[in-house]
C-alpha cells in the first residue's frame, strides 16, 4: 500500500515494520520521542546497538533492531537544529527522511512510522518541518516503485491539523483511498436505485477518484473509487449509503441504502438533494469536511424537536448543553466567541480578552495587559496571558472564576441575541468540552462519550459553572424588568 497518513498516536504504539527515532548525532538516549523509543525497545539493548554504530551525521540515518518495541527495526534519523534556515536546514531535514525511507526499503519494510523530526527541542518551525517531511516522503514514493505505507505519529491537535493541511496540499498526487483504508459494510439487501443527472468536470472526477479517508470526529464520510463506481460510507458506522456508477451521458445510476437502521431517508428526491450537496463538498480541491459537518449539524438541530443532550450526575440524569469552539453548535457560550461589550470604561471584543487583561493586571504586568488589548485574536490573547510576569498560580486559581463571571455577565447583558440564547437553555447544565483543558472545560472532547457522565470528567468545567451562575443572574434581572 503506497500511502501517507498522519495519526494522533504515540509512535511506540504503531504496528509498523519500522519506526524512526528523532536521534542526536551521538545516538544516545534523550527525552521526548527518543526517550519513549528507548524505553519501548529496552534501554540497554538499544543503547548497546547504538554504541556499536557510534555516530550518525546530521541529515543521515542508521538502523538497529527494534528489540522489545512493536517494530522490527528502529531507524535513527538525525535532523538539523534550526538556526534561522540559512544553514542548509531544509536540505538536511529532507535528506534525513529520504535516508530513513531508503533504509526501510532496503530492509524489506512495507510500513514505517515517523515523528515530526527536528520540530521538538531542535526548534524547527512546525509548518516548515511538515513541508520538508511531506515533500521528502512524496518524492520518495514517486521516485521508487516501493510498496510502502508511511505514517506520522503526533500527539497534539495543532500538529495533526497543520500536518494534514500540508499533506492535502503536497500529497494529493499519491493519496488514493482504497476499500481497506476504513471499516466498511456491504450495501444491504434493502436498497433502491435512482438516476442522478449531473455533469462533472475532468478535475472533479480526478478529485473523486482519489477518495477520502476520515480524519477527525466531524469527518463523517469515507469514500473510494473502484471500477468506475464511487462507494460512499458513513465513517462512524461503516454503513454503505451510496454507490454511484458514473456514465458519460451525465445520467449516473445511484444505489441507495434503504435499511431503516442504517439510513432513514425514503425519498429519491431528498436523496438527490442530499447527494448533490455532498458532491458539492467532495469535489472541492480541498474537502472542507469540518464546515460540511457544521452545516449538517445546524440543519439537524433546526429540524429536531430534541433540544438538549443528557448528562449523568450521580444517580440523576439532567439536561445538558455541550460546547467548545465558537463556530460549532452552541459556540456562543465560548469565551472566544466574538461578543463585544464595554466595562470599566474599556471596550472588549470577547470575554477571553477581558479575562486575559484582568489576569495580566492582577500581577502588575501592564505591558502584557496592553498587548492583550491590541489584538482581537483570542488565541493570541490567551498566549499573552499565559506568560504574564510575576504570575502566582494559587492567586489566579482563587480569582479566575469570579473574574470570568464579571465578564460573562456584561457579555450577555449587552448582547440581546446572546442573552436570549442563554436564557433558552433553561436549567440545563452548560459544559465546555475540551480534552486538554482540565480547568475551564470538563477535560473531555465533543467526540468522547465520557462527557455524558460527570463522574468521568477529568476537568473542573469552570466556564460552564460560571455561565450557569450568570444565567441565574440574568434571569433574575430579566424577570424584574
Amino acid at each position: 500500500m503506497r500511502k501517507i497518513e498522519i495519526k494522533m498516536i504515540s509512535i511506540t504504539d504503531l504496528k509498523t515494520d519500522a519506526i524512526v527515532n528523532a536521534a542526536n548525532s551521538g545516538l544516545w538516549a534523550g527525552g521526548g520521542v527518543c526517550g519513549a523509543i528507548f524505553k519501548a525497545a529496552g534501554y540497554k539493548d538499544l543503547e548497546n546497538a547504538c554504541k556499536k554504530i557510534g555516530h550518525c551525521d546530521t541529515g543521515n540515518a542508521v538502523i538497529t533492531p527494534g528489540f522489545a518495541s512493536n517494530a522490527k527495526y528502529i531507524i535513527h534519523a538525525v535532523g538539523p537544529q534550526w538556526k534561522g534556515g540559512n544553514h542548509n536546514e531544509p536540505e538536511l531535514l529532507y535528506k534525513a527522511y529520504q535516508r530513513s525511507l531508503e533504509l526501510a526499503v532496503q530492509n524489506n519494510c512495507h510500513s514505517i512510522g515517523f515523528p515530526l523530526i527536528s520540530a521538538g527541542i531542535y526548534g524547527y518551525p512546525m509548518e516548515k518541518a511538515w513541508e520538508q517531511a511531506i515533500r521528502a516522503c512524496c518524492d520518495f514514493l514517486k521516485q521508487h516503485n516501493a510498496d510502502l505505507y508511511i505514517v506520522f505519529a503526533v500527539l497534539d491537535k495543532k500538529t495533526f491539523s497543520v500536518g494534514n493541511e500540508c499533506l492535502n496540499e503536497l500529497g494529493s498526487a499519491i493519496k488514493v483511498a482504497v476499500k481497506d483504508d476504513w471499516k466498511t459494510l456491504e450495501m444491504p439487501k434493502e436498497h433502491d436505485e435512482f438516476v442522478l443527472k449531473r455533469s462533472f468536470s475532468k478535475k472533479q472526477i480526478e478529485i473523486l477518484r482519489c477518495g477520502h479517508v476520515p480524519q477527525e470526529m466531524e469527518d463523517k464520510w469515507f469514500w473510494y473509487f473502484e471500477n468506475g463506481k464511487l462507494y460512499a460510507y458513513r465513517s462512524w458506522t461503516g454503513y454503505c449509503i451510496y454507490i454511484i456508477e458514473f456514465s458519460s451521458d451525465d445520467n449516473h445510476r445511484v444505489t441507495v441504502n434503504r435499511c431503516d437502521e442504517q439510513y432513514t431517508c425514503k425519498s429519491a428526491d431528498e436523496d438527490i438533494a442530499t447527494l448533490n450537496s455532498l458532491l458539492d463538498w467532495w469535489c472541492q480541491p480541498e474537502y472542507d469536511y469540518y464546515n460540511e459537518w457544521l452545516q449538517e449539524t445546524a440543519a439537524a438541530i433546526s429540524k429536531s424537536a430534541k433540544k438538549f443532550d443528557k448528562l449523568k450526575i450521580g444517580d440523576q440524569t439532567v439536561d445538558a448543553v455541550f460546547f467548545h469552539k465558537p463556530e460549532e453548535p452552541h459556540g456562543y457560550l465560548s469565551n472566544w466567541y466574538h461578543s463585544p461589550f464595554d466595562l470599566d470604561g474599556m471596550h472588549f471584543t470577547s470575554t477571553e480578552q477581558y479575562i486575559m487583561y484582568r489576569k495580566c493586571m492582577a500581577f502588575g504586568d501592564e505591558k502584557s495587559a496592553a498587548a492583550v488589548m491590541k489584538t482581537a485574536d483570542p488565541a493570541k490573547q490567551q498566549e499573552i496571558g499565559r506568560c504574564a510576569k510575576n504570575y502566582i498560580d494559587s492567586v489566579w486559581k482563587a480569582m479566575r472564576q469570579s473574574v470570568a463571571t464579571v465578564g460573562l455577565l456584561e457579555k450577555f447583558r449587552q448582547n440581546e441575541e446572546l442573552r436570549n440564547k442563554l436564557l433558552d437553555t433553561g436549567d440545563a447544565y452548560l459544559v465546555e468540552c475540551a480534552r486538554l483543558d482540565k480547568a475551564w472545560a470538563c477535560g473531555r472532547g465533543l467526540d468522547e462519550e465520557e462527557r455524558f457522565d460527570a463522574s468521568l470528567w477529568t476537568g473542573s468545567n469552570i466556564l460552564g459553572f460560571a455561565l450557569m451562575e450568570v444565567r441565574n443572574m440574568i434571569r433574575s434581572e430579566y424577570n424584574q424588568e
